[in-house]
């Protein structure tokens, strides 16, 4: 008997995303979302590698009140190694901007809620902080590469 192989276009996850907005650096967004949403956002040990580059990642799990979060950055600089070879008063090397998310490239750090959050709740609170310039909800249509949101 001959066996048979069905392959999965998409592997669906039910999360809602969030949108960040802020020019703040990554320990700094986990603090204030910490302080202001009595989170207990924690920093992952290892890094998530996408395209030669690294996201910081930080985990909120409370099992007795059912939350699952996660805070991932979206942007990244890499160093090209590549130096300009111009006569310029300085001598620097090429960066290069990757996005976890490309359709969402301008989006500084994504807040991935699985469950135990309310999201209208949560937006209310994250738009009054002054420490950040925006945050909204994304609709999961707008994400074309969902497999870079699966983290467990």
């Amino acid at each position: 008997m001959s066996k048979k192989y069905f392959l999965l276009d998409e592997i669906v996850e039910e999360y809602d995303l969030i949108a960040i907005h802020t020019s703040l650096d990554d320990f700094s967004v986990a603090f204030v979302l910490n302080k202001n949403l009595r989170a207990n956002f924690k920093r992952v040990k290892e890094s998530l590698r996408y395209k030669n580059s690294t996201f910081e990642m930080f985990q909120w799990k409370n099992l007795k009140e059912g939350v699952n979060c996660s805070l991932i950055s979206n942007k990244n600089f890499i160093d090209s190694g590549i130096k300009n070879e111009s006569n310029s008063l300085f001598n620097l090397s090429e960066t290069k901007k990757v996005s976890l998310i490309n359709s969402l490239s301008n989006v500084d750090y994504l807040l991935k809620i699985k469950e135990g959050i309310d999201i209208e709740q949560t937006i209310k609170i994250l738009n009054k902080l002054p420490q950040l310039i925006l945050s909204y909800v994304v609709d999961n249509k707008e994400v074309k590469s969902n497999f870079n949101l699966i983290l467990d």
